[in-house]
């Protein structure tokens, strides 16, 4: 391509095809620094075939089936969500709780303060905990989208600031069988953390 200043000051007119050709070479020669996957769509396989760029390797999207299911009959599902804007950042937290029959019979929002999404994910199990026991359910489902979280209650892995709170909530219920959801699944829950 001829710059401007060439074709204003030494009247040399520019070429399309000198064009063309410095962007093809300008895409070849950044194919090399190019560390990215396509994702195998028609659209990609064109540009790569289009500017020579070779063989690319490919990200497939996997696909995964994603459903809702109501609690077993005498228990009572807590859908829980955390979130912080920033990591660390402002924490908000929601529980949407239904009965066995799917109804809505409560809701919780919230938030502590400035925390790791970590926290609040955690936190708002807590809260969920308590609000069971406040209501007197000895049978409850807490679900949340975090599979940390949820695979360090199973554990025992209670954070040391909420461990004394966490054993008054579980002293005051029956039976707590913990699952996890994709954040599909939690989108409305999602909402109500994000407050």
């Amino acid at each position: 391509m001829v710059p401007k200043n060439k074709k204003f000051f030494e009247e040399i007119k520019p070429s399309e095809l000198q064009f063309k050709k410095r962007i093809r070479k300008l895409v070849f020669e950044g194919g090399y620094r190019m560390k990215g996957n396509k994702w195998n769509q028609s659209y990609d396989l064109q540009v790569i075939t289009f500017f020579k760029l070779g063989i690319r390797p490919s990200k497939f999207q996997c696909i995964k089936s994603c459903y809702w299911s109501p609690p077993p009959i005498g228990y009572t599902i807590f859908c829980c969500d955390g979130s912080s804007f920033g990591n660390p950042g402002a924490d908000g937290f929601g529980v949407v709780v239904r009965n066995h029959e799917c109804q809505v019979i409560g809701a919780l929002s919230g938030g502590i303060d400035v925390v790791t999404n970590h926290i609040a994910e955690k936190f708002v199990v807590l809260c969920a905990t308590e609000l069971a026991g406040e209501w007197n359910l000895q049978n409850i489902v807490i679900n949340s989208d975090s599979k940390t979280v949820i695979d360090g209650f199973l554990k025992g892995q209670v954070p040391w600031f909420i461990k004394k709170r966490w054993q008054k909530a579980v002293s005051r219920i029956s039976s707590i069988i913990f699952q996890h959801c994709f954040r599909e699944i939690n989108f409305s829950i999602d909402t109500v953390a994000k407050r």
